[in-house]
């Protein structure tokens, strides 16, 4: 139910399913010696995912890493419509007023 969800998302996360017992050559290039094994890769670097399976909240975690690190908001309802659904409500939200876009990216990035 995960996968559909993430689909749809404006920048799109990908699920894919491998059959490591068949697939062994590739299990053994990315670790995996259980089953079920979840990896997340980051910019094509594999990590160990250890955040939640229940589907909703995977969904929940994984829209984070897709969430722009700053947004420039005009508006108060872009902050509901345009950042909090695009992150979710679980999500840390630091908002500057009146600073210079480049200070707030380079604390955003920290």
């Amino acid at each position: 139910m995960a996968a559909p969800a993430l689909a749809a998302l404006k920048e799109p996360i990908v699920i894919a399913e491998v059959d490591a017992d068949k697939f062994s050559r590739l299990a053994t290039k990315f670790d995996i010696d259980g089953f079920p094994t979840l990896k997340i890769f980051m910019h094509g670097v594999p990590m160990d995912y250890n955040g939640p399976r229940k589907a909703d909240l995977l969904v929940r975690y994984l829209k984070k890493f897709v969430a722009p690190e700053v947004s420039i908001l005009d508006s108060d309802s872009a902050i509901i419509s345009n950042f909090v659904e695009a992150a979710g409500t679980y999500f840390p939200i630091y908002i500057g007023f009146g600073l210079n876009e480049s200070v707030i990216s380079d604390m955003a990035k920290k």
